[in-house]
């Protein structure tokens, strides 16, 4: 499936304004999904940093859009693996909703990855 790069960006930029407000929710109800507030509060600040690099890349770069493409698409690998290392870590506090939730978050991210690898990979040019 292609997607131009330069849509990628405004796609993983609005997911990560996205991922950022939920994880403020998951804080705010602690008791629901079993993840302490502080370290969703720093998963929120993470993401808006995402949402932040996604968008401005977006809406300011007239051309290149593949090395930023790829440097978010390494940066959520990375959220992913800590997301992963947070879920092991409270394990035992989670409930299954909030198992349901982190999981869910990975699998999407992981999409988005495939898809900003797929066409990073393939753009020759186009959108670039």
């Amino acid at each position: 499936m292609y997607i131009s790069v330069k849509k990628l960006l405004l796609l993983d930029g609005l997911g990560a304004v996205l991922t950022a407000a939920m994880c403020l929710v998951v804080a705010r109800f602690e008791a629901y999904f079993g993840m302490p507030k502080l370290p969703m509060v720093v998963l929120s600040c993470i993401a808006f940093g995402f949402a932040l690099f996604s968008i401005c890349n977006y809406l300011f770069l007239k051309r290149g859009f593949k090395r930023p493409l790829r440097r978010i698409m390494f940066a959520n690998i990375a959220y992913c693996m800590a997301t992963g290392f947070l879920i092991l870590w409270y394990v035992e506090r989670l409930t299954a909703l909030g198992l349901a939730y982190f999981f869910g978050e990975i699998l999407v991210v992981s999409f988005v990855v495939r898809l900003e690898y797929i066409n990073t990979r393939d753009a020759g040019g186009v959108g670039d």
